[in-house]
């Protein structure tokens, strides 16, 4: 049975967007439900212009002043986790992917648009397989798993 190459990595590519995007909503919901519980929105100016790497941060301190919290182990470790595909977002986001089946070795290819490249941290530019490619987005998923299991295990 031939498979649908195609369909294996918009699936792929999908899933990572997904889950970064769950992932930067629940940040933002817990540090909005921890901060100001009873006015939420007095947090979403800041939720809108900050990147993810600074919320991360705020939660971190906001969970350890939390009573209810003796523990934030978990958390910490969590942030060394995310902070390793945190970076490969706005690679994701910004870059044009290609499909050439005659490259048997990396079919799939990407390029940064050069007024896009400042926002990337690494290549502009290159080649990998669809295993690669599902591979980080089973990484994305990971990370964003293990923060909701940290998420309900600390009650937020």
């Amino acid at each position: 049975m031939e498979q649908d190459y195609e369909l294996r990595i918009n699936a792929a590519l999908g899933r990572i967007l997904r889950n970064f995007n769950f992932l930067e909503l629940n940040l933002g919901l817990c540090l909005r439900l921890l901060e100001n519980p009873d006015k939420p929105g007095e947090l979403y100016d800041y939720l809108r212009n900050t990147g993810i790497a600074k919320i991360i941060k705020r939660l971190q301190r906001v969970l350890g002043e939390c009573e209810h919290i003796s523990d934030t182990s978990k958390y910490d470790e969590w942030m060394e986790e995310v902070d390793r595909i945190r970076l490969l977002r706005n690679f994701y986001v910004h870059a044009t992917w290609e499909y050439l089946p005659l490259r048997h070795d990396a079919p799939l290819g990407f390029r940064v648009p050069p007024w896009k490249e400042e926002l990337i941290d690494g290549k502009c530019q290159g080649k990998m397989t669809i295993e690669d490619l599902e591979e980080e987005a089973n990484s994305v998923e990971t990370v964003f798993d293990n923060f909701m299991a940290i998420r309900k295990s600390y009650g937020v």
